[in-house]
């Protein structure tokens, strides 16, 4: 039978599995699982003991481990700290989760915008044009940070 475990301890890949499948695919639990936290995978031939591989096979086989991470989607929310007005800058608060440095891309009436920033926390301005009236909408469009992007 193979058989490929995912675990958390590599010096004990059967006893301390979190999970075995058919595929060398896995989806993140977050019943079992943690965020940041490093897992291993790797695949196990042997004798088949109830539809597992039987762990006192004496020819119980692994093959090389692959390590694994998985991190969280990182987010950002908007606020702006004063009314926008025409002709003026307004600053704008973000409060970013995940790992720096973030890449946001914003949207305004007046156009998308770029920003790159190496914190979780950061201020930027937005300047709404002269002649500019209603409501002024910022739209985080995407956002990357060091491991993962969305949109």
């Amino acid at each position: 039978l193979l058989q490929y475990v995912l675990y958390t301890d590599p010096a004990n890949p059967l006893t301390s599995a979190l999970a075995t499948s058919a595929t060398p695919t896995f989806t993140f639990n977050p019943a079992t699982m943690t965020f940041g936290t490093t897992y291993y995978i790797t695949a196990v031939a042997g004798n088949n003991l109830n539809g597992n591989v039987d762990p006192t096979d004496p020819c119980l086989d692994f093959s090389n481990v692959v390590v694994v991470v998985w991190n969280p989607e990182p987010t950002v929310a908007l606020t702006a700290t004063t009314d926008f007005c025409a002709g003026t800058c307004t600053d704008v608060d973000a409060v970013f989760t995940g790992t720096p440095p973030f890449t946001l891309d914003y949207l305004t009436p007046w156009g998308n915008f770029t920003q790159v920033f190496a914190t979780t926390t950061a201020t930027f301005q937005v300047c709404a044009p002269a002649g500019t009236s209603g409501v002024i909408n910022v739209l985080a469009t995407s956002l990357s940070d060091a491991n993962c992007s969305c949109n």
